[in-house]
């Protein structure tokens, strides 16, 4: 990571590849699939049953804010306390609907910013446990998810997991399956629009991680748009950019898939 004085703060995408393949005939707690049974446990005791009465969203481009009445996703609840009791490092939930995305969110440490890597929620972290967990780059530590450009990764899995599901949004036809995401902490739940998608080269890819002032947003935002494979639209002024980073596999050996989002609708706690 490193900082510029004209730019804000970037970082270099961080995010290494690794694959687990999934067993016929299901899911199996054999040592390579530990990560995705934890993550079934983390949520059965979170008590984060996902809503039952989503409404399809997958052909909206630019959809109006609706209310959280009208929005069941909105409306989830979780454990936080017992969450935390697992770890302290927990800040949210992120949820896409249409995918298998439904995980805690965790804050990579600013003096170990790779350790959710090769860590996953409950802390295991030897081979051949590698789905690690999805989490928020270091360099947003300061203001977690209310920064103005938050950065969060996750493996792509053979077994469908983690961010695996973004993996092939720069390929047309695959973001408008799952152009929604919601992200959850104790005090505030986003409902965030996923508008455009671009494979990188993390060899050499740096991203933004946080701006000076709303113009220098606009900069960047429109950067993003010019450089994008995929862009379902145009979202005019924005007061964050959202990013979630995986790997995926095409015309660089250090390949990630970026995919852009920003919230059309925020509800804080009252």
């Amino acid at each position: 990571m490193f900082s510029t004085p004209t730019m804000g703060r970037r970082t270099f995408i961080l995010l290494a590849p690794f694959a687990v393949a999934a067993a016929a005939g299901g899911w199996l707690c054999a040592p390579y699939l530990q990560g995705e049974c934890e993550y079934a446990r983390v949520r059965e005791i979170a008590g984060a049953q996902p809503p039952t009465d989503v409404a399809d969203a997958s052909n909206e481009r630019k959809p109006a804010a609706t209310t959280a009445d009208e929005d069941p996703c909105m409306d989830r609840s979780f454990d936080w306390n017992a969450l935390y009791q697992i770890n302290s490092d927990v800040i949210g939930w992120i949820y896409i609907p249409n995918t298998p995305i439904d995980y805690p969110i965790v804050q990579a440490p600013v003096d170990d910013p790779e350790r959710y890597l090769h860590t996953t929620f409950e802390g295991a972290v030897s081979y051949p446990n590698n789905q690690g967990s999805i989490y928020l780059d270091a360099s947003n530590a300061g203001d977690g998810l209310n920064a103005s450009a938050p950065l969060l990764y996750g493996h792509q899995q053979l077994n469908g997991s983690m961010f695996s599901a973004l993996s092939n949004n720069h390929i047309t036809g695959v973001l408008e399956e799952h152009d929604q995401a919601y992200v959850y902490t104790p005090s505030t739940t986003w409902r965030i629009a996923l508008f455009a998608a671009n494979a990188v080269d993390a060899s050499t890819e740096t991203v933004q991680t946080s701006f000076r002032d709303a113009s220098e947003l606009q900069s960047m935002l429109e950067e993003k748009l010019s450089e994008s494979e995929v862009i379902l639209y145009d979202p005019g002024h924005i007061e964050q950019l959202w990013t979630f980073c995986t790997c995926s596999y095409g015309i660089w050996q250090n390949q990630r898939t970026l995919t852009y989002g920003y919230a059309i609708e925020r509800r804080d706690a009252t």
